[in-house]
């Protein structure tokens, strides 16, 4: 039965881009052709090797004749980074706050729950804004505006499944037993209830990558210095009927992250739902 599910393509698929990505982030310094920062006047929008350009710059250069090839490898470090920092943070909080919000009820609940009413409430990209216009753009920022505006997805999930848990027998036996609450919380309840929020945050990784490509391509993500997907796709705005791979093969590169990391997200419910065995 496991190994069926270890062959399964959107396993192989996904598994295969998301290697390939973390690989390239690992060891971009290694597999990088050049300096990501380095400009030539001479090399400006040179295309692919594949439209008439040059093996010394297989995917072409961009507006400042940066090579494409090294600025994509290293872009994929920051959306990595990013992505995973931003669902640890606000998995963390969101697991937190639903587990309490769940299994205590009652006023603290209602807290809770408005909390994340008035959360949803507000657009992300005003919020967004706000936070990067009070501390500045910058790696550390970016996260933070990741993990406020995700960890309301985990404490609504987290409530749902702790309710649902901590009526059941088990739960209820060891309450009876005079098991302290947290005690119940941490080995009965928390251990049934996490699964789904697994699949959530696989799935979460691909939405943030993509969250911070776009607030990135408007300027609102790291420093220019720092290449990201975002960034670099948009550095070509201008010049898309000229030289429209600069913009189109960072987009490309996003695209595959996403789809490899919501195939992986699609792997893991069907290996962690009873339900949807056969």
């Amino acid at each position: 039965m496991r190994r069926r599910h270890f062959t399964q393509r959107t396993f192989v698929i996904g598994f295969g881009l998301v290697l390939i990505v973390a690989a390239m982030a690992l060891l971009a310094p290694w597999v990088a052709p050049h300096d990501p920062a380095a400009q030539s006047t001479k090399a400006r929008l040179l295309p692919p090797v594949l439209l008439g350009g040059t093996l010394e710059h297989p995917l072409g250069t961009d507006p400042l004749g940066r090579d494409l090839l090294s600025r994509i490898i290293y872009g994929s470090r920051i959306s990595i980074l990013l992505g995973l920092a931003s669902v640890l943070g606000a998995g963390t909080i969101g697991l937190i706050l639903g587990a309490v919000a769940g299994y205590v009820g009652g006023k603290v609940d209602a807290v809770i729950m408005r909390l994340v009413d008035l959360q949803m409430a507000i657009p992300f990209l005003v919020l967004a804004l706000a936070v990067l216009a009070a501390l500045g753009p910058g790696l550390t920022n970016l996260v933070l505006v990741l993990v406020i505006t995700g960890w309301v997805v985990y404490a609504r999930v987290m409530r749902a499944q702790v309710m649902a848990v901590k009526g059941r027998e088990y739960v209820a036996a060891a309450r009876a037993l005079g098991v302290p609450h947290w005690r119940i919380l941490l080995k009965h309840v928390l251990p049934a209830a996490i699964p789904p929020l697994t699949v959530i945050s696989t799935v979460q990784v691909g939405t943030m990558i993509l969250t911070e490509a776009s607030l990135s391509f408007l300027g609102l993500g790291v420093p220019p210095s720092i290449p990201t997907w975002g960034s670099i796709a948009a550095d070509g705005r201008a010049y898309m009927t000229t030289a429209w791979w600069v913009t189109t093969l960072p987009g490309l590169a996003i695209f595959l992250t996403v789809m490899g990391v919501n195939f992986l997200g699609d792997w893991l419910r069907d290996l962690l739902d009873p339900t949807l065995r056969q």
